[in-house]
């Protein structure tokens, strides 16, 4: 397709797929950033608050997610080194 461009003497663009702002962590942030805007808007309070308060919020969250990984890692650990001594049989 792009030769076919350079052929008719027209400049090739770069493909949308590799435009910096249409990555999904760009698309990402935007919705975000979309987010704490209406929130503000429709709150009455400032977006540092809200952006704070979300902040927060998604720590308290990854702790909590963070501590189950690693409870069902040792679980499966546990699973494991039983298996490999014999005391379970699958």
């Amino acid at each position: 397709m792009y030769a076919k461009l350079a052929a008719r003497g027209r400049q090739a663009t770069i493909p949308p797929v590799l435009r910096l702002w249409t990555m999904p962590w760009a698309t990402l942030a935007t919705a975000g950033r979309f987010a704490i805007r209406w929130l503000s808007l429709h709150t009455g309070l400032p977006a540092l608050i809200i952006g704070a308060i979300l902040v927060v919020v998604g720590y308290r969250i990854l702790k909590k997610t963070a501590r189950f990984a690693v409870e069902v890692a040792l679980v499966a650990a546990l699973l494991v080194a039983a298996t490999s001594a014999g005391w379970i049989q699958w």
